[in-house]
């Protein structure tokens, strides 16, 4: 195994995700200067006779991701000569046919290797060496237009996770592209360069690795949540955004409130159009290491939204740079949550964009004449369920019809299928009766922010949505306008909430239609007994499937069946695969997070699938008219089995 590859699994097994030693070995730490937070907004360089000029310097310098009074970090960094550092680095932009000359002055003590500096041409992009105190320079065409990268390293990484990264933006002569912004993930960790060395050497399973449990800490556009930029908007505007990740990681981003439409996609050396063009229209995307995304979307509701990454470990308050580690009472009443109350924005960090959308120029579009002005009336009880891994409570969701005392009914961990219908309005009344408070999202929706489920920011002015207290509830409206699969699950970024059971499918069918269980399989991939990440990542048995190890279900033959599979994990990218005598089998995939999928991709396919958490997929598979045994496998995005389900058709 290559040893960089051993690196990541390492870090990924121990519940890091990233290395950025701080400071460089052998820099001049009285030397520093700041690093301040580029917001991509201003291209860095000058334009010159038709070459645009760049001259870099890359040094160490005092960097404060969550802010201005938050804790100072020594990182290296680019900036333009003559000016501060920045993360990410200056951006590059330029339009289509500009050469680029960049210059690149290496202040650290140790070498520099500089990759991505080259036209987008199809030919090899070879790195620049920068040795320590030395300059280089480099010239070549804009090439393609696109949205790319470039990045350095001082460890010979094959992969970008530093603050030495920024974006590289070829930009079209066709003025009709209009305004975007551009948004840059970069990582760092507390590990130094002797830790370093230690993991490449030892085992990726070792105490002595686990033991170190360095920092880690993912920023958008160089800040930390709730220290990151707000965006504001007009209902109605256009918007359009490139992401870019210059992490080691992967990251499924996810809208609250609204479908994105992923236009382009590239990994940055080249940018190419989604499904033929045709774009694909989603509520969370994953994004590779690398990777790059050119996105639009119409805000068409007012309120507060989030666009963050999914994964908890990314996104969970105990990476900021000053949290506590857990204590055993932490999940008693008030406990674990008791910061995130009192200033709602604690209740997450790192990469998490918020944004506000303002009132439209024009007058705010009626209600659908379709929707019912008198709701259906439900009730969602969440309370303690039975089972749950050993030496962990369970928990989950009884729901009722309204019309009378609520029975009591035991819960179901996960929660039952929520089945709403498209256009009908439903009041779902929340009731916790957990010893702790809660928050429930419902994950793809369209609906009004207050009901959102992000406690503290959901809403807008003095209407914001409030945490679920223990004996407490919270009455949710919602009109969805679009049917498909869904999700509802508890949005306090904590492990053990989340692993106990609080999530369940939320399927929205057609007027008229029925959701009959005996055809339609929800295929809901989740986790139980973890209170951490390095817990679960290790251990495939805290896999379930519809909160069992090993289901096994009975289908009719010479039927047409739906699968509705959906990741609700904490942290995982997963490979679902449905087999037939050892084969995969052939399904035809119906929607990507509840909207059809585009027509290029609508043909039968393989029945194999990645998946990322914040994700759902459907599926029509045809059973044949005899007998026959399938498996649904699901596997760990390195192969490693994690649990299956046994399907008898018959």
């Amino acid at each position: 195994m290559h040893k960089w590859t051993q690196v990541g699994l390492a870090l990924f097994a121990g519940g890091v995700v990233g290395f950025n030693p701080a400071p460089a070995s052998g820099a001049r730490l009285d030397m520093t200067g700041p690093v301040v937070v580029n917001d991509n907004t201003r291209p860095a360089g000058v334009l010159r006779n038709g070459t645009h000029h760049l001259r870099l310097r890359a040094a160490a310098g005092r960097w404060q991701p969550e802010g201005p009074d938050g804790p100072a970090l020594t990182v290296d960094a680019f900036g333009e000569e003559g000016a501060d550092l920045t993360v990410p680095a200056p951006l590059i932009r330029v339009t289509e046919g500009v050469t680029i000359a960049v210059s690149i002055r290496n202040e650290l003590a140790t070498a520099l290797r500089v990759h991505g500096l080259c036209a987008r041409d199809g030919n090899a992009c070879l790195p620049v060496d920068v040795p320590p105190g030395g300059t280089r320079e480099v010239r070549f065409p804009g090439g393609r237009p696109g949205t790319y990268h470039y990045w350095a390293t001082t460890m010979n990484a094959p992969v970008p996770f530093r603050e030495l990264a920024g974006a590289l933006v070829i930009d079209s002569r066709d003025p009709a592209a209009g305004d975007d912004r551009i948004f840059v993930i970069t990582e760092w960790t507390s590990l130094t360069p002797a830790q370093l060395g230690e993991i490449v050497t030892a085992d990726v399973a070792s105490e002595a690795f686990l033991a170190l449990r360095p920092k880690v800490m993912f920023v958008i556009n160089g800040r930390s949540w709730p220290a990151t930029e707000r965006l504001t908007y007009r209902r109605g505007e256009a918007v359009r955004w490139r992401v870019i990740n210059l992490s080691s990681q992967t990251h499924p981003m996810h809208l609250h409130g609204f479908y994105f439409t992923v236009m382009r996609a590239g990994n940055g050396r080249s940018d190419e159009p989604v499904a033929g063009g045709e774009g694909r229209q989603v509520v969370t995307h994953l994004l590779p290491s690398g990777g790059t995304m050119t996105l639009q979307w119409t805000p068409e509701r007012e309120g507060n939204w989030l666009f963050h990454c999914h994964v908890m470990h990314h996104v969970s308050p105990e990476r900021r740079l000053e949290a506590t580690e857990p204590s055993a009472d932490r999940h008693t009443h008030g406990g674990p949550h008791a910061d995130s109350q009192s200033d709602p924005s604690l209740g997450m960090a790192g990469m998490v964009l918020g944004i506000s959308v303002l009132p439209g120029v024009a007058a705010s579009p009626p209600a659908s004449p379709r929707a019912d002005p008198t709701p259906r009336r439900l009730t969602m009880v969440i309370q303690a369920a039975g089972g749950g891994a050993e030496g962990y409570a369970a928990a989950g969701f009884a729901i009722h019809e309204d019309g009378g005392p609520v029975p009591a009914t035991p819960s179901m961990s996960p929660g039952p299928p929520l089945v709403l219908r498209r256009d009908e309005t439903v009041e779902i009344t929340v009731v916790n009766r957990l010893a702790e408070a809660t928050s429930i999202h419902w994950h793809g929706l369209e609906l009004d922010s207050f009901y959102d489920g992000v406690h503290g920011w959901s809403g807008a002015g003095q209407r914001v949505a409030p945490m679920i207290e223990p004996g407490r509830a919270f009455v949710v409206r919602i009109t969805p306008p679009r049917a498909g699969t869904f999700i509802y699950h508890t949005h306090l970024h904590d492990y053990r909430q989340l692993s106990s059971g609080l999530y369940g499918p939320l399927i929205v069918t057609e007027p008229g239609e029925r959701y009959d269980p005996a055809t339609d399989h929800v295929v809901m991939l989740g986790r139980t007994g973890a209170t951490e990440a390095s817990g679960i990542l290790e251990d495939a048995s805290s896999a379930v499937m519809n909160g069992e190890r090993a289901p096994q279900w009975i289908w009719r033959a010479g039927a047409r069946h739906r699968l509705r599979v959906i990741n609700i994990t904490p942290d995982d990218v997963l490979s679902v695969s449905l087999v037939a005598r050892d084969t995969a089998a052939t399904w035809r995939p119906l929607t990507k997070d509840g909207a059809p999928v585009p027509m290029t991709e609508a043909g039968p396919v393989g029945a194999q699938l990645r998946i990322a958490v914040g994700e759902t997929y459907d599926f029509v598979y045809d059973t044949p008219p005899g007998r026959e045994l399938l498996w649904l496998e699901v596997r760990s995005s390195s192969g490693k089995w994690q649990t299956q389900a046994r399907v008898i058709v018959k």
